[in-house]
């Protein structure tokens, strides 16, 4: 500690302890932050999928999982589902999995076009 100030005859002590420092992202944290701002504009612009910064692969976003109805089991990033399919019986996974898909066949038939493509995506196939 200092005696620094001296004002109407009081002393003002400072203390010379550090402040506490921010703690240092990891880079899995970093990462995150990237993949979850271009998810973030990617479903800001209506975007079914984004590319990831940092591996290049095309990733789902939340709303083309939606769009699909069901969580395949995968323990997908974006997974709207938390992750329901995920470690369960294969029984369950297979009635999880045909409700979801004749959710999707119903949106397919009143859209005309498979849930997967973006509006400007002619690449139809899964």
């Amino acid at each position: 500690m200092t005696f620094d100030d001296i004002e109407d005859g009081q002393v003002k002590i400072h203390s010379r302890e550090k402040q506490p420092q921010q703690q240092q992202k990891t880079p899995a944290e970093l990462d995150k932050e990237i993949w979850q701002e271009a998810h973030r504009q990617a479903c800001e612009g209506n975007r079914k999928k984004y590319i990831d910064p940092k591996t290049g692969y095309s990733v789902m976003t939340e709303l083309l999982h939606k769009r699909r109805g069901y969580c395949c089991g995968n323990a997908c990033r974006h997974c709207p589902y938390n992750n329901e399919n995920v470690g369960v019986s294969p029984e369950v996974k297979r009635v999880n999995i045909a409700r979801g898909k004749q959710q999707r066949k119903e949106i397919e038939a009143i859209e005309g076009k498979p849930v997967w493509a973006d509006d400007d995506d002619h690449d139809f196939s899964d």
